[in-house]
């Protein structure tokens, strides 16, 4: 008589005797032999065995199981699995089903080799194959599950389990990185230095250590500074990638090399953009709350202005530099000033020629001084074409913006000096004399 389970593990009628009927279930012991043993041999008859399909015992738990009843079967399964049906060709009455799943980790493969039964023993020969020597065990891939059906015997079985490993797969490959401004002709390993406006080029090389070949080579960034939006091009191949520098900080770039295995070697190398230390101020536009994916050349339009306070002060820009009061040069989005050493202070605006979205990207503008970043403000308004951000008043002296009230008083003061003093009062007219 043949039957099934049915899903979640009910009998169906025409099997429901069959598969109770034994009603006490034999003993099951396991023996692990140690690295080198070999299994006893033990004199009996050898066991037909029929491979059971392994698809249907994917997701059993870790163990060796005897399926004689539903009992049995339901053991086999973690307690909140959807129980599926046994192999279709099993006839409940004669048969029952040998299952293994291995116990021990990184075991990728695991064969039922052979059954052998005495008067008073069932014997199930097993082998397991760990990963090999820096061989990775894929997560992934379907378990290693075996499964046969034999003779039905109600008498206790005992499974001896022989591990060895598989040949091993060598080191995992290895990636290198060398950079270089573009205005330069010598490559390094090492660490680069650049300023905001060089363009930095980068080259991976990978080497496969292993069995395997390398199959996958990446190159992208592992990190950048706040405010970055440069993104690696990559004209000469998927190897070789260059970038704008448009912020201070620290770049670092990643090489990442994969086999056929998946296995991965990386390395990075760093790109540090660092101010010159000096007494100049150096001032940056630059743009924050923007996703990595936006195209800058799309962010508004902003002229950052240095003007001497006052209607006869002095204003200049990076398109309209003055000399002594201050000079830059604008890239892309991103702006950058350098006021000389002074001792002087400074009106500081920025004017937008294109409207900016009230959850658009937004300006900041970054001072440094003496190498260390002084001023750090965020204009995150709406704002229309030719709006006018008032940023403060900085003093030169170190780089830092004056407090709110000290800088109106500064600007009120300087706006007072140049106005055109009153008209002169006219002296009183001298009365007629008396007739």
């Amino acid at each position: 008589m043949q039957g099934s389970l049915i899903a979640g593990g009910v009998l169906t009628v025409s099997i429901a005797v069959a598969w109770l009927a034994c009603s006490t279930t034999p003993p099951i012991t396991v023996v692990n032999l140690a690295n080198g043993d070999k299994a006893e041999e033990v004199r009996g008859d050898a066991v037909k065995m029929k491979r059971s399909p392994q698809e249907t015992l994917v997701g059993i738990k870790p163990g060796y199981f005897v399926v004689r009843n539903v009992d049995d079967w339901k053991a086999a399964w973690p307690s909140n699995a959807e129980i599926p049906q046994p192999p279709a060709s099993l006839d409940a009455q004669t048969q029952m089903l040998l299952l293994t799943a291995p116990e021990a980790k990184g075991i990728v493969r695991t064969q039922i080799l052979k059954a052998v039964e005495t008067a008073e023993l069932y014997y199930v020969y097993v082998k397991e194959t760990k990963a090999g020597e820096a061989c990775p065990v894929k997560t992934h891939d379907r378990p290693a599950v075996d499964g046969v059906v034999v003779a039905r015997a109600d008498k206790p079985v005992r499974f001896i389990v022989d591990r060895d490993r598989a040949e091993g797969c060598g080191e995992a490959p290895t990636a290198s990185i060398q950079c270089r401004l573009t205005t330069q002709n010598t490559w390094t390993t090492g660490k680069v230095s650049a300023q905001p406006g060089d363009t930095v080029e980068c080259e991976m090389n990978a080497e496969a250590r292993g069995k395997f070949e390398v199959v996958d080579r990446v190159l992208s960034f592992a990190d950048m500074p706040p405010g970055s939006s440069a993104k690696l091009a990559f004209a000469k191949g998927p190897t070789r990638g260059s970038f704008n520098v448009d912020v201070y900080g620290t770049f670092t770039v990643r090489a990442e090399a994969a086999d056929e295995q998946g296995r991965r070697g990386t390395t990075t190398t760093t790109i540090e953009v660092a101010p010159t230390k000096s007494r100049d101020v150096l001032a940056q536009v630059v743009w924050t709350n923007f996703d990595r994916s936006d195209d800058p050349s799309t962010f508004p339009r902003v002229v950052l202005r240095v003007a001497e306070p006052g209607p006869k002060g002095q204003r200049c820009t990076p398109e309209v530099p003055v000399p002594g009061l201050c000079e830059g040069k604008q890239q892309g989005a991103y702006t950058y000033v350098k006021v000389p050493a002074s001792d002087r202070k400074l009106h500081l605006t920025a004017l937008y020629l294109d409207e900016r979205a009230e959850k658009g990207p937004s300006a900041c503008l970054h001072v440094w001084f003496e190498g260390q970043r002084t001023v750090e403000v965020c204009d995150r308004a709406a704002r229309s074409a030719d709006d006018v951000w008032d940023i403060g008043v900085i003093d030169t002296t170190s780089g830092k913006l004056l407090e709110a009230a000290a800088a109106k008083e500064l600007l009120d003061a300087a706006a007072d000096a140049g106005a055109p003093p009153p008209p002169a009062k006219k002296p009183a007219a001298k009365p007629a004399p008396k007739k």
